[in-house]
């Protein structure tokens, strides 16, 4: 598996600034609108499908790191957007430390399987501290897609 397969400079967003979980969720869903990632009519429909999965358990495991995350019919492809929130947020935490990095998963419906691979593939990617420094002080989509090129050779 290789995350660039799902990853490219418009799913990179940098400085993302709202405190909530809630209001991060929803700027990273306007990132991916203005990106053409999602449908803009899709909006309310994705961000109530992450909110209702947030509510049944913080997707935030600890170290920094959260994995909003749903299956819905009107995603056709994985979709993955990795936002970095500097000064962090908080996502009710495992660990009740902020989150930096939001590793947001969308894929559709039937393709549970899948989904919960690039899950999994995720977590074990994103929960080396060092690199969290690293993506935080990161200054472009291209310096992101960079430092996970380069950790995925070195775990897989």
């Amino acid at each position: 598996m290789n995350i660039l397969d799902y990853l490219d400079e418009d799913s990179v967003a940098l400085n993302i600034r709202p405190k909530s979980k809630k209001t991060i969720i929803s700027s990273v869903l306007d990132f991916l609108i203005e990106k053409n990632k999602i449908d803009k009519d899709d909006k309310k429909h994705v961000l109530k499908s992450i909110i209702q999965r947030e509510d049944m358990g913080s997707t935030a495991i600890g170290g920094g790191v959260a994995f909003p995350h749903a299956r819905l019919d009107s995603v056709k492809d994985v979709l993955i957007c990795v936002a970095i929130s500097p000064e962090g947020v908080d996502f009710d935490s495992l660990d009740q430390e902020p989150v930096f990095v939001i590793a947001l998963l969308l894929s559709n419906q039937k393709e549970a399987g899948l989904h919960l691979k690039m899950l999994a593939f995720l977590a074990r990617m994103l929960r080396d501290k060092y690199l969290l420094q690293k993506l935080k002080s990161a200054k472009s989509s291209q310096e992101v897609l960079t430092i996970l090129k380069n950790q995925q050779q070195a775990i897989f």
